[in-house]
């Protein structure tokens, strides 16, 4: 799959778009076994700085029952390097995030430390991000090391009418 599979998609998932103001998304990891490993919320805040063309997302991520996985935020940093091609940053990201927009999809590749078995390990996200209304957005991310599908995560996002986000 490709993203220039979605050119004509609508409504538009451009960062500079769909990340500005405040987003709920509601969602779980399942395990490579089909296992529910946790559920989660995430709020996510976007600025967009038009001159740079880039865009600043914070996320701050609740996890919903008892779990070792305590609550995490992460400030991305993404830079428009030319027409649907993002490079983005974080903190627990290893090295620069590639991401493609084209229609309603947006599409990341990066690789992160995740902390698995009691030990952290680097594994790649590839994740699929679907705007499929104007305040509705899915997201399928394959979290995998050497190939090997470790866990999906699926997320379904609200856009919020007024700025901020629910109360987890």
């Amino acid at each position: 799959m490709t993203v220039s599979q979605f050119v004509n998609g609508h409504p538009s998932m451009a960062p500079d778009n769909w990340m500005v103001g405040a987003v709920d998304g509601y969602g779980a990891v399942i395990d490579r076994f089909n296992n529910l490993q946790s559920q989660f919320h995430v709020c996510e805040i976007g600025t967009w700085n038009p001159s740079a063309r880039a865009v600043t997302l914070v996320e701050h991520i609740t996890y919903l029952q008892e779990s070792r996985d305590k609550p995490k935020n992460r400030t991305w940093h993404f830079v428009e390097s030319s027409h649907g091609d993002w490079t983005g940053t974080a903190a627990d990201v290893i090295g620069t995030a590639d991401g493609e927009q084209a229609g309603n999809a947006w599409h990341l590749v990066f690789h992160q430390k995740l902390p698995i078995g009691g030990r952290q390990v680097v594994v790649k996200i590839d994740d699929w991000r679907f705007r499929e209304a104007n305040s509705v957005a899915l997201d399928h991310s394959i979290i995998t090391k050497l190939g090997i599908r470790l866990a999906t995560v699926e997320i379904a996002f609200v856009k919020s009418k007024n700025n901020t986000c629910q109360a987890e």
